[in-house]
């Protein structure tokens, strides 16, 4: 009798289970998949040991584990709240707690268990299709990528037990905490007067209205906000903490907001009689006022949970165009070599069947002292003395032919030159030289232009900035010494197989050590570079400090399709890990407001029989359900696009990208997921007040 009756109930909640049903079995298949692709050896040996896919993959595991156990307390506590009346009744038939506590921890386990095999069976199903996803977002040309891992099926079935057990514990605890009187006791009506609202709670509303508008425009004016942290104690430091006291003044706003501003704007709305008493606009503004008192907190959770899924989809972009970028900073060309490198690498591409060099560059660097005052952020200008490349125009425009990277310079004068530095790749705008660079031999160059260095690794150039300098001046310049390197592209059938030849027989290795060391003696910089040490071997150690002399080596050569194709395969992993927790996030979200109304379209059923008896036509009452049920979904929905898009745009003004597409087709999959959920909650909803959810 018992087990029927509890049968009975759980069929009364069906719709309740079926949503939970859903959103577990989605959460199941992606754990499933990301665990599977850990063990799949075919995917793992096409990447190579370059990147560890189970890193990755074991991270989004733990993150999906982390957002479902959120998702089952939540959803486990709407079904208590909802079947209260039912536990006061087994409680008055005799029943103990503890027999209360076994039925729910059975049903629970038989719903997971259900979810999980059928997760488990769709993740077997679906497992080619989410490898696949990978491979393509890796760039992997891989044949078959169908499996059935029988760790990750154990694995999946361990952690899920897991979760399942400590849900069901928590029950059992909600259980034996609550008191029959409380559980059979009919839902308390808010005894508050709706018309009237409390100077503190309207200036708290307010407060979370200006709050969200601040942080949209600190977000539009982030570079100014974050120059202005700048000079203050907080110094360069200030210029990356500026997203975060903008992300922290938007999550307290977004909390008033759904708090206390929507309780306020509906207050507000009521004042105006001509809308208060049209149609059903009396009765839905008062429920609208307890939805909103009742759904506060857990709306302001979805949304900052909502924008934090976007805005991760949004920096993963970043991340992204960070990684592609290097790529193109690094190895703008096929292949950058040093000069005495260049003949071995040479004869290993000719010997290689359809492979030839298609384009070469010969670039003449000479080495020699500088001394220059450099800026960096808020700090203290600092004197440097360290050797510089100098590069020909002639050269560099030579070399622009063939690296696209590489902008057009015009040198009006002799003495005008323009730096190209690594640092500026990272800090553009934030690294400032003084107008003037002094060279050995008492030579005084002019700084033109301060520019992002893409003539290849730095590392091949000794670490060094480098300076174009007019054909004119580069001919005059005798001291320090003279090196190359060689820039070229290659026509190859398989570039792959090419780089993994070159890799076998030419490691990268630092090469043709220099030695410099220079000082200011009488305001004239005087000292030396060398390719041999000229410091004295039996020079006593009281002698040693900072000014003694310097060595530096440089890279033996770069190749642009190993560095692109392991930034390709992170990127990419990163991505594809991004996105899928970016649409679980979505349906956990939309999963939990549907449950929440569920709950209160039980709570209200009887008041809207009432309007039914009162002669409400059913097609007016249907409307008023989904004007409620609007005030619930797209808050959410427009704030926590609003707060991805300045989120994006804050990304977008740091780091210049052509990929932040990605995180708008997100906000794009965002809507139509709420949309989808909206109208579907809705029409439940009204099945369930019009007596048809049976």
């Amino acid at each position: 009798m018992i087990f029927n009756l509890s049968w009975k109930n759980f069929k009364g909640q069906f719709l309740n289970y079926l949503v939970y049903f859903v959103s577990m079995t989605f959460a199941v298949v992606v754990y499933y998949c990301f665990s599977a692709i850990t063990y799949n050896r075919t995917l793992a040996n096409r990447v190579g040991q370059e990147v560890h896919i189970s890193g990755a993959m074991n991270l989004g595991g733990v993150l999906v584990v982390i957002m479902i156990l959120g998702f089952m307390f939540a959803a486990n506590h709407f079904f208590l709240l909802k079947r209260g009346k039912e536990i006061g009744l087994y409680h008055l038939i005799g029943m103990r707690k503890g027999r209360i506590s076994y039925l729910f921890f059975v049903e629970t386990l038989i719903l997971g268990a259900i979810s999980l095999v059928t997760g488990i069976l769709l993740g077997i199903v679906l497992s080619k299709l989410f490898s696949m996803i990978l491979a393509k977002a890796m760039f992997l040309q891989v044949e078959s990528l169908f499996f059935v891992s029988i760790p990750s099926m154990i694995q999946t079935s361990i952690v899920f037990g897991f979760m399942l057990l400590a849900v069901s514990l928590r029950s059992t605890w909600l259980i034996y905490r609550y008191q029959v009187t409380n559980l059979l006791k009919p839902i308390e009506k808010n005894t508050t007067n709706p018309n009237k609202l409390s100077l503190l709670k309207g200036c708290l509303g307010i407060l979370g209205l200006v709050l969200i508008i601040t942080g949209y425009f600190f977000s539009y004016y982030v570079i100014r906000f974050g120059t202005v942290l700048t000079h203050t104690s907080l110094g360069f430091a200030g210029f990356f903490i500026a997203p975060l006291l903008i992300m922290i003044l938007c999550m307290v706003g977004t909390y008033l907001f759904f708090k206390y501003t929507m309780y306020l704007i509906a207050f507000l709305f009521g004042k105006n009689k001509v809308n208060y008493y049209r149609n059903l606009n009396m009765l839905a503004l008062g429920n609208s006022k307890l939805h909103i008192k009742r759904s506060g907190n857990t709306l302001s959770i979805v949304t900052i949970f909502i924008a934090i899924a976007l805005g991760m989809i949004g920096g993963a972009a970043s991340i992204y165009t960070i990684g592609m970028n290097s790529v193109n900073i690094t190895a703008p060309t096929d292949f950058i070599v040093a000069e005495d490198s260049f003949k071995k690498i040479e004869q290993i591409i000719e010997k290689e069947p359809d492979t030839t060099i298609d384009t070469l560059v010969k670039l003449n660097y000479k080495l020699t002292g500088s001394q220059f005052h450099l800026k960096i952020g808020q700090d203290e200008k600092e004197n440097r003395i360290s050797p510089v490349n100098l590069l020909a125009l002639s050269n560099y425009r030579e070399f622009q032919k063939i690296n696209p990277y590489l902008k057009n310079i015009h040198l009006k004068n002799k003495d005008d030159i323009v730096i190209l530095d690594s640092l500026q790749n990272i800090l553009s705008g934030y690294i400032r030289y003084d107008s003037t660079i002094h060279l050995s031999e008492g030579i005084e160059l002019h700084v033109s232009d301060v520019r992002p260095d893409y003539l290849g690794q730095y590392l091949l150039r000794y670490t060094l900035p480098t300076i174009v300098v007019s054909d004119e001046q580069f001919k005059e310049i005798n001291s320090g010494i003279t090196y190359a390197l060689r820039a070229f592209n290659v026509q190859a059938k398989d570039e792959e197989a090419l780089a993994n030849k070159l890799s076998e027989v030419v490691r990268p290795n630092w090469v043709s050590p220099v030695y410099y060391k220079y000082d200011l003696l009488d305001g004239q910089l005087e000292g030396y570079t060398s390719k041999t040490s000229l410091e004295p071997k039996n020079k006593s150690q009281q002698n040693f400090s900072e000014e003694n002399e310097q060595e530096y080596s440089q890279l033996n050569y770069t190749n642009r399709f190993t560095e692109l194709r392991y930034e390709r395969r992170v990127m990419g992993l990163f991505i594809y890990v991004a996105m899928f927790l970016g649409v679980l996030a979505f349906i956990i979200t939309g999963s939990i407001l549907m449950l929440q109304q569920f709950s209160e379209a039980e709570r209200e059923k009887e008041s809207y029989i009432l309007l039914k008896k009162m002669g409400i036509p059913q097609k007016e009452i249907t409307k008023l359900v989904y004007q409620q049920n609007s005030i619930i979904f797209f808050p959410p929905m427009i704030i926590g696009v609003l707060h991805a898009t300045f989120a994006i745009y804050v990304f977008s003004r740091y780091i210049t990208s052509s990929g932040y597409w990605l995180a708008y087709l997100s906000c794009g999959m965002l809507i139509l997921i709420y949309l989808a959920y909206y109208f579907l909650t809705s029409a439940i909803y009204s099945r369930i007040i019009h007596g048809k959810d049976r």
